[in-house]
């Protein structure tokens, strides 16, 4: 498996996601690196970007000059609060299920753990 296999998984995804116009928050785990990315589609407020320092930052584009009516607005608003709280809730599941897979395999072999090892911190918008 090559380096940069896990790039290439979360680009394949993320097309979908794009293709789609559907939300998403990706994780892939290659044998070497592991890599997340989140995406918003077009019709929701929530936008990712660059912040200064090189982090991610969050921009919530909700102007009422931005829609058709002030229905439009609460509609966009209400899908894009669906967006984040079900990538909320799934992450919760996710963490516990983790936990507990982990836990079960502390009981029958000592596991070493660094975090954030050989994670790639690369984001893309």
């Amino acid at each position: 498996m090559s380096e940069t296999s896990h790039r290439e998984c979360i680009a394949e995804i993320m097309g979908v996601l794009k293709k789609h116009d559907m939300a998403g928050a990706v994780t892939v785990i290659s044998k070497e690196r592991a890599a997340f990315r989140y995406h918003f589609p077009t019709w929701s407020v929530v936008k990712l970007q660059e912040a200064p320092d090189g982090g991610l930052a969050v921009r919530i584009k909700s102007k009422a000059a931005d829609f058709p009516s002030r229905e439009a607005q609460h509609k966009a608003n209400e899908l894009s609060a669906h967006i984040v709280y079900q990538m909320r809730d799934i992450a919760t599941n996710t963490f516990g299920m983790c936990t507990m897979v982990a836990e079960k395999m502390n009981e029958h072999w000592d596991v070493t753990h660094t975090p954030n090892a050989d994670f790639d911190p690369e984001r893309s918008q």
